[in-house]
């Protein structure tokens, strides 16, 4: 299948950069090619919700519905190098095959995101959070499982609507019970199933 290039764009996002769509930027929908990425809704008075974590193959629309001039954009978060393509929305061939190939791996991943943000305690809200990531990109060892990406703290707490304070409290407790493991570029969990009893 050929895309015309002047209806798509291919870019490189590094750990932490982010794409910001507007209104009057919301032409297209994004193919992730290689990555994970956090989608954001940032409203004008600060306050981020986070809508999903997204990984190879999925789908990113953006909807501002019929609001003029809403009170937020959304944000494209890279959590590790990643790939995406965008396609205009103009090429409607293309973009009704990809919509309708992957809307529905798509739809997982906003469910998962309302799975974590259901519960009201940030401790349930991060276990649920490793839980998904662990369907999403981890490894499994003899011993531990690895999720293995560059999640900063402050990331963290964006996702899950708290700050960095409570979630490094919120690691820390969990290493001294020996359940996680924090480092820069990983996160591993020793015991999935201790998880669920702090």
């Amino acid at each position: 299948m050929q895309i015309n290039q002047k209806f798509c764009h291919l870019y490189k996002l590094n750990i932490g950069d982010s794409l910001i769509i507007h209104r009057e930027n919301n032409k297209n929908l994004y193919l992730i090619l290689e990555g994970v990425i956090v989608l954001s809704k940032a409203f004008t008075n600060k306050e981020i919700l986070s809508m999903g974590i997204f990984s190879w193959q999925d789908v990113i629309m953006t909807n501002f519905g019929k609001l003029s001039s809403p009170n937020y954009f959304y944000k494209i978060q890279a959590i590790c190098s990643t790939y995406l393509i965008s396609v205009n929305r103009k090429n409607i061939t293309f973009t009704q095959k990809i919509i309708h190939i992957k809307s529905k791996q798509t739809s997982i991943k906003y469910q998962n995101m309302i799975e974590i943000l259901a519960h009201k305690n940030i401790k349930n809200r991060f276990v649920q959070l490793l839980l998904t990531l662990c369907d999403t990109c981890s490894t499994i060892n003899k011993n531990h499982i690895e999720i293995q990406l560059s999640l900063s703290k402050t990331i963290i707490a964006t996702i899950l609507g708290s700050n960095r304070n409570t979630i490094n409290q919120l690691i820390q407790e969990m290493q001294k019970k020996r359940l996680i493991c924090y480092a820069k570029n990983k996160i591993i969990i020793y015991n999935l199933l201790s998880l669920d009893l702090i």
